[in-house]
């Protein structure tokens, strides 16, 4: 699972230090499962099964007698699915801080198709910022999303009909064609993808890995792809390939990938959570 390391303009403990803060994240993921290890071999994950049930009338002093129960085991698929469940909350409190697992249910942006996509998909050698907003010549302006990796920064703007294609072409809406259904135009990512890029090459003059723009549609398909452009076009057919290959080119964690973090970090704007919230 890739690490998210900035929601919108919400304040990140990564904006303190990212090296130091990536480490304490791994250093907590490392001791974290190894406790949740332990707990799982001596089977106390599960709470005891409880029955009560009620004596004769005669024992008055005790009505009601509890027997507790060896809890259910959690087979091997169950704690696997326990780990991943605490990890996306675990890197959510450090995307988002002061964030609780109390606020899952009210952040719409998690069930987003975009993030759970780059959370679960990209590997962990990947950083991204969900829809980052930053200063702008004097303004707040919202990018595309960004990951960024070992050797690529790639600049993503998702599409998630199912089976629909998409038409490209160069107005400022597309012609949506889904498999059911009437045609509809969606806001032609082309453009969100241009401005993302033009600032990003700005906060990183000197950056000597590849700035890739990419639109991608897992599950759809795209019509009338030009020959010749700097954007590339992920459709249902390719993903699984595509994907494959972006995790291939990042093996490890780079020191020069920790510092174009933090210098993307250090242009975004910021906002406490809980005024986050309150919006």
């Amino acid at each position: 699972m890739a690490i998210p390391i900035k929601i919108f303009d919400v304040i990140s403990k990564y904006e303190r230090n990212v090296l130091d803060q990536y480490n304490r994240y791994q250093e907590y993921v490392e001791s974290d499962t190894a406790r949740l290890q332990r707990l799982h071999e001596l089977n106390r994950l599960n709470p005891p099964e409880v029955i009560e049930f009620e004596n004769p009338w005669w024992k008055f002093w005790r009505r009601v007698e509890r027997i507790e129960l060896e809890p259910t085991p959690l087979t091997d698929t169950q704690f696997q699915a326990m780990l991943t469940a605490r990890r996306r909350i675990q890197k959510l409190q450090f995307a988002c801080e002061g964030a609780t697992e109390a606020d899952v249910p009210m952040l719409a942006f998690l069930r987003e198709y975009g993030y759970r996509r780059m959370l679960l998909e990209w590997n962990e050698k990947h950083f991204f910022m969900y829809r980052p907003v930053v200063n702008w010549n004097g303004a707040t302006v919202e990018l595309s999303h960004l990951i960024i990796g070992p050797s690529h920064i790639y600049m993503v703007e998702w599409l998630d009909g199912d089976r629909s294609i998409y038409h490209i072409s160069k107005e400022k809406t597309w012609v949506h064609q889904p498999l059911k259904g009437e045609n509809n135009r969606v806001v032609n990512p082309l453009i969100a993808l241009t401005r993302t890029e033009e600032i990003v090459r700005q906060f990183l003059p000197s950056y000597d890995g590849v700035f890739q723009k990419v639109t991608v549609a897992p599950n759809g398909y795209f019509d009338h792809v030009p020959t010749s452009s700097t954007t590339q076009f992920v459709s249902r057919s390719d993903y699984d390939q595509w994907m494959r290959q972006v995790n291939g080119r990042a093996p490890i964690v780079k020191a020069q990938q920790i510092r174009d973090v933090a210098t993307l970090l250090d242009q975004t704007a910021q906002m406490p959570f809980r005024q986050f919230l309150d919006q």
